[in-house]
């Protein structure tokens, strides 16, 4: 379900967004309201739970992860159930996971991104992987890229604009016709 933002509830995440780490005090000071204000529209996001936590964005290259994967798996199973999806994202933790996509239907049932600090390092771990475990899953498809090849490594423009449309929502939508009438 979708909850309706205000103008200052909208404005003040999207001041977030730009900078997670900015404080009431200039929130309030950019939008002209109290930081007591903030404090509780900053209290209400996060009990509803669109405010889910506050991260640091790193830099993989310069703390050494250089190298990326997309794999594409079909993990071996008979029906889905709630307990295999718990086995298996109990098989996909480790320190090399940064994303695990369910994709509902098809020959590749999840897509799971992986970080390494080298070339050497990912060999070795689908090399492990493959021989462990090709009991239970299949790799399907394996993309490597290198840190140079991220483009773009952010959500926040499509964050802003979809709160940029709220609102608007009511205005854009075109009235529904009017009924015929005989002459």
């Amino acid at each position: 379900m979708k909850l309706k933002l205000s103008k200052n509830e909208k404005n003040v995440l999207k001041l977030l967004i730009q900078n997670g780490r900015m404080r009431c005090t200039e929130i309030a000071r950019k939008l002209d309201l109290t930081p007591q204000g903030v404090g509780k529209i900053l209290k209400k996001l996060e009990s509803s739970g669109i405010i889910q936590g506050y991260s640091t964005i790193v830099d993989y290259e310069k703390i050494g992860i250089e190298v990326f994967a997309i794999a594409l798996f079909r993990f071996k199973s008979g029906l889905w159930t709630r307990i295999e999806e718990e086995d298996i994202k109990e098989r996909v933790k480790g320190p090399h996971l940064i994303r695990v996509y369910r994709v509902p239907e098809g020959d590749v049932t999840h897509i799971v991104v992986y970080g390494f600090r080298s070339l050497h390092e990912l060999d070795h771990y689908f090399h492990i992987l493959q021989t462990e475990r090709e009991h239970i899953s299949e790799l399907k498809k394996l993309y490597v890229f290198s840190s140079k090849s991220i483009m773009k490594d952010s959500p926040n423009d499509l964050l802003l604009k979809v709160l940029e449309e709220l609102g608007k929502e009511k205005l854009a939508r075109p009235e529904p016709p009017k009924p015929l009438t005989r002459n």
